[in-house]
């Protein structure tokens, strides 16, 4: 396992100091509470369940779970300070159940610092609903519905984005990922969950005040239709990165080494895109362009493409007609629109010489112009083993195909990737150094 960073293990702490001191203050305040132990118990339970029952995020290890509207009702019904304490206890134990295998010590650490990340939000949500004139049901008994709603509305907005912020923060200083990317990628989990499932907290809160106990057993079966809603969704995200990989494996049924190729171009495209700052979008899937890049070459047969000797006119147009090729197939799926024009120009070069529509430097997309540059050091220098290297060309040094970069820019390759290239690999080349003194 990789040590954490320091900087994250600085944040980790601070986060923790933030989050215990909350949840002290909520136990302090808690006098008044003692009398509704049985209602606070059965909303442990409720919320514990839903950490039992986790969604994970497809491509990752990180979970996501629909605790928020049980939470929101705590608090409308009995205020912040047994939201702050119920809440935290219901999360630190469901993630030390379902982590249970895990090594002890980092049991117990990671578990308080997920806790403390998920109380934060509690506390900027309750807080900010009372500063806009939100009013609890443990407070004003008799407050209209009507009142609660856009207090609500602005508090879980705000609980959002801390939430959204804290996450990131500590992924992208742990990581080392743009804090940008990590951003938007948070609040493409978080808002659905928050925004659409938090609303039903007051639903919840008034079948509380309606039916005391018992209203609470009734928050159960739209308690599990909404993580089952979450659950098809991540079901969705998964098919579509199952198709992702399914697509670009069948080029291994043809070459040995387009394994390796295609996973090497996909992190590169990656780490370029990233250097250069492009905006979230591309950001998000660049990798799978760099994974599809060679598809249309499913129809272009072995012999064309493993001959050692020189290939004809009929031969070298076949090849060159795999990126339009490649662009064909992934245009019959929606999830790849965004793509295909990527995929279509990654042999385009900027003086207009490439294929196959000879785009110039002002027609070809950015992030084409990424996945050329990775695919040309790629196919130049090869994977380490003999078999991830091609039959029909002597594989580069490093040095060599960082040279032949160097002198098409401007030409065959834009010279704003090639520099950005090239400070991916000093970086790398840095980072190695440190690894191997350490």
């Amino acid at each position: 396992m990789r040590p954490l960073a320091k900087a994250f293990v600085y944040y980790k702490n601070l986060t923790l100091l933030v989050g215990l001191a909350i949840f002290v203050w909520a136990v302090a305040h808690m006098g008044q509470e003692l009398p509704h132990l049985p209602e606070l118990a059965l909303f442990f339970l409720i919320i514990l369940v839903g950490e039992l029952l986790p969604v994970t995020i497809p491509g990752s290890n990180i979970d996501v779970t629909v605790t928020i509207p049980a939470i929101m009702s705590l608090f409308l019904s009995h205020g912040s300070p047994a939201a702050l304490t119920v809440a935290p206890l219901s999360i630190i134990v469901g993630v030390m159940i379902v982590h249970r295998k895990q090594n002890f010590r980092w049991l117990v650490d990671m578990s308080s610092y997920n806790t403390a990340m998920c109380t934060i939000p509690i506390g900027v949500a309750s807080w900010v609903y009372y500063f806009v004139g939100g009013h609890t049901i443990e407070a004003s008994p008799d407050v209209a519905v009507a009142s609660m709603f856009i207090p609500l509305f602005i508090a879980i907005i705000a609980s959002t984005v801390a939430n959204a912020i804290i996450f990131t923060t500590g992924l992208s200083l742990n990581s080392g990922d743009p804090w940008r990317l990590s951003f938007f990628q948070s609040l493409r989990w978080f808002a659905p969950n928050f925004i659409v499932t938090a609303p039903s907290g007051i639903l919840f809160a008034m079948l509380y005040k309606q039916f005391g106990f018992y209203g609470v057993l009734m928050m159960i079966v739209p308690f599990i239709v909404g993580r089952q809603a979450l659950n098809m969704y991540s079901e969705q995200m998964a098919a579509y990165m199952e198709t992702v990989t399914t697509l670009g494996s069948y080029m291994q049924h043809y070459h040995a080494y387009t394994k390796g190729h295609l996973e090497r171009v996909a992190s590169m495209s990656d780490k370029i895109a990233k250097q250069m700052g492009l905006p979230y979008q591309s950001l998000m899937f660049i990798r799978e362009a760099g994974l599809l890049h060679d598809i249309g070459k499913v129809g272009v047969s072995e012999e064309i493409l493993d001959n050692t000797g020189k290939l004809s006119d009929d031969d070298w147009n076949t090849i060159r007609q795999h990126p339009a090729r490649g662009a064909e197939i992934l245009a019959q799926m929606k999830h790849f629109e965004r793509i295909v024009p990527w995929v279509r120009g990654h042999h385009e070069r900027p003086d207009g010489k490439g294929y196959p529509d000879g785009l110039s430097a002002n027609d070809l997309s950015i992030e084409a112009a990424v996945i050329a540059v990775a695919d040309s050091f790629d196919a130049m220098v090869g994977g380490p083993d003999e078999e991830t290297q091609r039959v029909y060309r002597v594989p580069k040094t490093k040095g060599q195909g960082i040279d032949e970069l160097r002198y098409g820019s401007g030409t065959q390759f834009d010279p704003r990737v090639v520099k950005a290239f090239m400070q991916v690999m000093d970086r790398e080349e840095i980072e190695n150094g440190r690894q191997h003194t350490s």
